[in-house]
């Protein structure tokens, strides 16, 4: 599978490393990457609305929001929200086993879309709720975001990245994905790459990506490929350049689906969004910018 992506993406080697922290999902080039895509495919409509609630259509920046605030504890209710667990054994995803409470990413996606969309709630809350969702749609685009308890979605497995052709890297299996193999590809270069990526997506691929927008089929889709990721590990658990030429495709194509996907569920999300009335001047023209809070403002959750 994985050598069947490569061949349809054409993506070449080059290399330089990093190391994502326990708190990261895809590391910060893999959400500009994913927010970058999305950016180029969003409806007149879905910009607009992005605009009024952010201040900006810049979705490759918003996708950080989520994981920047990980260390202030009045967000902590939001942790389980990055990923879902289900068991080893379990060839798909259960929501009422494995997302009970409602508390997994899966859940978290539409949640937070309709509190983004939802006109009655404050601004500041709307918000927030659409910065979540950004990341969150990338979260669960990174396989191992559907993964296992146990080793906390392959945090605690060790992994040597790269000895020999370059600086011996000392990482874990979540990171690996998140940000290693990336920046291998990248060279830090991640809007040359992200340019690269939704040029190289097939056709068929990208049709199929838009026309399903269920965030469980995502979830299947990352839990099939942490299968794969476990099963192709090395035993001495130390990858190289054999290990990415195998798995680089499947990072790129989640990559892309995930930027394919995250622009079509806002343009679906905002699909009636109605544009903010202008404020009305001192003459009375009508003319003044839209009343908006400021996009700077962020509240302290509930």
């Amino acid at each position: 599978m994985a050598s069947s992506m490569m061949r349809q993406f054409g993506l070449c080697a080059a290399g330089v490393l990093a190391c994502a922290s326990l708190a990261q999902a895809w590391g910060e080039e893999g959400h500009q990457i994913v927010g970058t895509i999305a950016m180029t495919r969003l409806t007149p409509q879905a910009r607009a609305a992005i605009i009024e609630l952010l201040g900006n259509d810049d979705l490759a920046k918003a996708g950080l929001w989520a994981d920047q605030i990980r260390g202030d504890s009045k967000y902590d209710w939001a942790k389980p929200y990055h990923y879902i667990n289900l068991p080893r054994t379990a060839e798909m995803i259960d929501l009422s086993r494995d997302c009970p409470t409602g508390e997994c990413v899966v859940a978290a996606i539409p949640k937070f879309l309709a509190k983004a969309a939802d006109p009655s709630l404050p601004i500041d809350e709307r918000r927030e709720a659409l910065k979540f969702a950004v990341h969150f749609i990338g979260d669960l685009h990174q396989p191992l975001h559907a993964g296992y308890k146990d080793d906390l979605g392959g945090n605690r497995i060790q992994i040597v990245a790269f000895g020999g052709t370059e600086a011996e890297t000392k990482t874990n299996l979540h990171a690996l994905w998140d940000s290693v193999l990336i920046r291998h590809r990248s060279r830090g270069e991640w809007r040359t790459l992200a340019g690269e990526i939704a040029a190289s997506a097939p056709p068929d691929l990208v049709a199929s990506w838009q026309s399903n927008l269920d965030s469980v089929d995502w979830a299947n889709e990352s839990a099939a490929i942490t299968r794969m990721v476990y099963k192709d590990l090395p035993t001495d658990q130390r990858v190289g350049e054999t290990y990415y030429e195998a798995n680089i495709a499947t990072v790129m194509r989640r990559l892309a689906a995930g930027g394919v996907r995250m622009a079509a569920i806002l343009n679906r999300t905002f699909a009636q969004h109605e544009p903010a009335k202008p404020v009305e001047t001192a003459g009375g023209s009508g003319q003044g910018a839209p009343a908006r809070e400021d996009p700077g403002q962020v509240a302290p959750a509930n």
